[in-house]
């Protein structure tokens, strides 16, 4: 009936059904509006997270175009240029085609050899030098000339370098001209070589065939400069050294000629035109040295090379290139450096890691009520997911890209992809964590309460909390299992010494640092136990009650969020112990890169501060007394050094190219125990002898079948004759040559040397090497000692003991380190120290350790955020029963410093026994800049100060912390129906 009378009335009597409007809230800005300070906190994880990320490829980029520009910079122009010769200059006294040589053809081939360094060479068009040289130096036959040596004459070579005339002064005279065909030749000396020869303006040089007449005396502009690196010798004369035995001192100029003269020069020496094509050191990066190492093999023996012949049309033009070693040097030290600047960032980044899960681990723990309400009202996993993801998207794809580009803008390097890959990776690793987190929860939320039956027994030892579940325990055997491989690896096959990146070896320390803290964390409660049992005994509650907060584990995780606490992670202590291990493991590799460098130095110079006489020359009277009162010189002692010695065997054999060392005994085992190694005993050498008797010799070897009973000779230098010897001893060295030389040495004692042959005392009252111990003993000092001592040929010039010799006495164009062999430790130190190589890696290395001293302070900082609130309470409540301020300070400290005190001692500590076992396997040559051995000095103090100072830091964070969470009221934190 009801329904006929619906049927029967009328349509429009019927009140209309509207539909029900549903307003739904913005996810993303209602989320983001509720928990402003979290998302900004976020925000700024990421950004500084993808910046560092984006931040270290581009740093290695500039780093290895440092050390690549530096490697080219320091090279010679020389070096690192394209050289091509043309021309008969192989066959001296054979005429070449006189039309190859002439000026016009020489500025196209030089444009053409320009045109072959395209990207990613450039030629440097201001270092270029090219023009027409004698291949070989002809003899000056004229007698008033002054010779450097004996009896070998001065030589000369003529010379035309296209733009020349820009790059001297012309002081007296006029610029030469040429007439074609005539003998006669006008020719330019500079000043510093005319007056080393004695050669006046319009004097008549007479060579064999020619002579020539100096119709001007010139002063170049910069005796350095590359355009006369083409063409030495002509700024300065060169000291060179003949074949002959002994070798013979003579002096070489080159004379400068005017173009005109270039197609001459066949008709007065074997000639040849040269071109030298620097490239611009600082135009080349590292990731461009595959591509220009193929341009290079085009053009020296390749389709360049083919092109450029049919260009030019020489068949004959050689082009040769020491660039090619270069760039391989270059990548092979990188190549070498590469596994030591990763161990760093690979620990900074796998503590940025854990402080990115810590976030997402707690922003899921602080949400659980809400995540857990809303699958209950019927919202999918998956949606729920989404929507988490979409949230957490709005705020990491920003700062990630923001970080990124602050990455790439402040760090300008031509290769951006890796910058933009690390950053996305950054992002990628932010981005992922909480939604992820968030669905584990979801799906192992049972809403279905456990009976009390299921739930776990409580006592005061439970193994279930011990052994943990099946998958933790997995992935922690898997932890120990990597570790265990990385140590084997790097003591198999080593850190630093491989040709390319390895990940499981540069990860050691860290995967050692993640086995340790694995440990602590199973271990921290039982390690803390006694000392619980310790502080219930006493009075006061606070100790007890603190420890016991930071004792508790996981356990029921169900039944703490139901009393309303929370659950602790060991991330915290993950983090901090990461931090700790991998930044005292980068503090052990500096303080062995730095010892290591010290010893390799002075091994390097065989003392503190070493003078060698080049050849025949000797130390001026009165220096060995003046360098031993120099700053900084404690011992020194005086040799006489022969670096070509043939010693004789028994067996009638000989070792030619030996060296002797006639020295004092105690002088030289000072300097041998200075050294650390080549170690005597001289009583052996001061065993007193008959005159006539054989002296006694140390070896640093054994000579085959030579005996210590035998008898053998050695030929002493100049005229002395032979003497005789008889081994008494070996040793493992001599500071004379670096460590690990072959040259067979051998000392004797200069007291027994003048006994056995008394007209020795000459040689032994003039020795030629001097070798000081001492700290800070300056180069420049001995070489004041030393300036205008020697006179050509082997005389000396005397200067008093502890006087500056005269400098006129010093040959013209010449230098003291023409005559000796100069280097103290400051010097090479120094050398060795602007390496760009090592500056980087020290950078890399304390950038690191400021990174994850931050990432590691800032999960602590998550942590403390979290349980503010439970700590609040917790402070609010124990003030109502008489709790003072302070006492609640002492609290929280008791509470949170034992982990971060536990996770820095066992930093330290895991640091420590780094060096022991990997330091076997770490190589440090490529950083230190020489051959050293293998090892890591552990540097105890240093990694427990930098500790304690992380950990001092952590408790400045806590204690700032609970300062600032004290101010809440307690009428805040005891509101009525609060779920703290």
């Amino acid at each position: 009936m009801s329904s006929d009378r619906e049927a029967a009335e009328p349509r429009a009597s019927r009140p209309p059904r509207t539909r029900r409007s549903r307003a739904v809230a913005p996810w993303v800005r209602t989320r983001l509006r509720t928990s402003r300070a979290g998302a900004l906190l976020l925000a700024v994880l990421v950004l500084a997270t993808a910046f560092l990320a984006a931040a270290l490829p581009r740093t290695l980029d500039r780093n290895a175009d440092l050390a690549l520009q530096r490697t080219l910079s320091d090279a010679p122009p020389a070096n690192r240029s394209l050289q091509a010769v043309e021309g008969d200059g192989s066959v001296p006294g054979v005429d070449s085609d006189p039309s190859v040589f002439n000026t016009a053809s020489a500025d196209d081939i030089a444009t053409a050899i320009e045109h072959l360094l395209t990207t990613p060479l450039a030629p440097s068009l201001k270092e270029e030098s090219y023009g027409g040289t004698t291949f070989k130096a002809v003899a000056l036959k004229d007698p008033w000339i002054p010779l450097a040596g004996e009896q070998h004459p001065t030589m000369i070579k003529l010379v035309w370098v296209a733009g020349q005339e820009q790059h001297y002064k012309m002081v007296q005279g006029r610029a030469p001209v040429h007439t074609p065909g005539s003998t006669d030749w006008e020719v330019a000396l500079s000043t510093s070589d005319a007056a080393q020869l004695d050669i006046k303006l319009d004097s008549v040089l007479h060579t064999a065939g020619a002579t020539l007449k100096v119709v001007g005396l010139f002063q170049v502009d910069d005796p350095n400069s590359a355009l006369w690196s083409g063409a030495p010798c002509v700024a300065t004369a060169c000291l060179d050294f003949d074949q002959q035995t002994p070798p013979d001192r003579f002096w070489q100029v080159s004379a400068l000629i005017p173009g005109a003269a270039v197609p001459d020069l066949p008709s007065f020496a074997s000639a040849q035109m040269f071109w030298q094509v620097p490239v611009v050191p600082n135009h080349l990066h590292y990731t461009e040295v595959g591509a220009a190492q193929q341009l290079l093999n085009s053009i020296l023996n390749g389709q360049q090379a083919a092109n450029l012949s049919q260009q030019t049309a020489v068949d004959e033009l050689q082009i040769t290139s020491e660039l090619p070693k270069l760039l391989i040097q270059a990548k092979q030290n990188q190549q070498a450096t590469g596994p030591m600047n990763a161990i760093g960032p690979l620990g900074a980044g796998a503590i940025a890691l854990v402080v990115l899960l810590l976030a997402a681990d707690l922003a899921v723990d602080r949400r659980r009520a809400e995540l857990l309400l809303l699958r209950a009202r019927g919202g999918s996993v998956g949606g729920i997911a989404g929507r988490l993801l979409g949230e957490t998207a709005v705020l990491v794809v920003p700062a990630a890209a923001i970080g990124t580009a602050l990455a790439i803008l402040l760090l300008p390097t031509p290769r951006w992809q890796a910058a933009v890959q690390a950053g996305a990776a950054a992002a990628l690793v932010a981005l992922v964590p909480f939604p992820v987190r968030a669905v584990l929860l979801l799906r192992g939320s049972n809403p279905v309460r456990r009976r009390p039956a299921e739930r776990r027994p409580r006592g005061r030892f439970n193994p279930a909390r011990l052994v943990g579940d099946q998958r933790r325990l997995v992935l922690e055997l898997a932890a120990l299992a990597l570790a265990l491989g990385a140590v084997v690896a790097v003591r198999r096959r080593g850190v630093g010494s491989t040709s390319s990146f390895d990940p499981l070896l540069s990860s050691a320390p860290l995967l050692l640092a993640l086995a340790g803290a694995v440990l602590l964390a199973r271990l921290f409660p039982v390690l803390l136990a006694p000392l619980v049992r310790a502080v219930r005994r006493r009075p006061g509650a606070i100790g007890f009650l603190g420890l016991a907060r930071a004792t508790r584990t996981t356990g029921d995780a169900d039944a703490a969020r139901g009393q309303g606490r929370r659950a602790p992670t060991v991330l915290p202590l993950l983090a901090l112990l990461l931090a700790v291990t991998t930044a005292g493991f980068g503090v052990t590799v500096i303080s062995s890169t730095t010892t290591a460098r010290q010893l390799a130095i002075r091994q390097q110079v065989g003392g503190d501060a070493r003078v060698v006489g080049n050849d025949q020359t000797t130390l001026p009277p009165g220096f060995v007394a003046a360098a031993d009162k120099l700053p900084g010189v404690r011992a020194g002692t005086a040799m006489v050094v022969d670096d070509n010695a043939t010693l004789g065997a028994a067996d009638g054999s000989a070792a030619s190219g030996s060296f002797l060392l006639i020295v004092d005994p105690a002088g030289y085992a000072a300097l041998a125990a200075r050294v650390g190694y080549g170690q005597i005993d001289p009583a052996l050498l001061d065993a007193p002898t008959a005159p006539g008797a054989p002296v006694p010799a140390i070896l640093t070897m054994n000579m085959g079948s030579t005996a210590a009973s035998a008898e053998q000779a050695v030929q002493l230098p100049t005229v002395y004759g032979n003497l005789h010897y008889r081994v008494v001893g070996t040793t493992n060295g001599s500071p004379i040559l670096p460590l690990g030389g072959s040259r067979i040495v051998m000392i004797v004692s200069a007291a027994a040397v003048e006994r056995q042959l008394p007209g020795t005392k000459p040689l032994i009252d003039a020795p030629n090497g001097w070798f000081g111990i001492g700290d800070g003993i300056s180069g420049n000092a001995i070489r004041k000692l030393l300036t205008g001592a020697t006179a050509p040929g082997g005389s000396t010039a005397g200067a008093a003991p502890g006087a500056t010799a005269d400098p006129a006495a010093m040959p013209v164009g010449s230098s003291v380190d023409d005559y000796f062999t100069i280097s103290t430790v400051p010097d090479l130190a120094a050398k060795l120290g602007s390496r760009p190589q090592e500056h980087a890696a020290e950078q890399l290395f304390w950038s690191a350790v400021a990174a994850s001293a931050a990432f590691s302070l800032l999960s602590l900082l998550l942590t403390l955020l979290r349980a503010a609130p439970e700590r609040a309470a917790l402070l609010a409540r124990l003030r109502t029963m008489g709790l003072r301020p302070g006492q609640g300070l002492a609290l929280i400290l008791v509470e949170a410093l034992p982990q971060a005190l536990a996770a820095a001692a066992a930093g330290a500590g895991l640091a420590c026994l780094a060096a022991p076992l990997l330091g076997p396997g770490v190589n440090l040559s490529a950083i230190v800049g020489l051959t050293v051995p293998d090892g890591l000095r552990i540097a105890a103090a240093q990694v427990w100060w930098l500790a304690a100072g992380l950990a001092g830091l952590c408790a400045l964070v806590v204690v700032a912390e609970t300062v600032v969470a004290g101010r809440r009221q307690i009428n805040t934190e005891l509101r009525a129906g609060d779920q703290q």
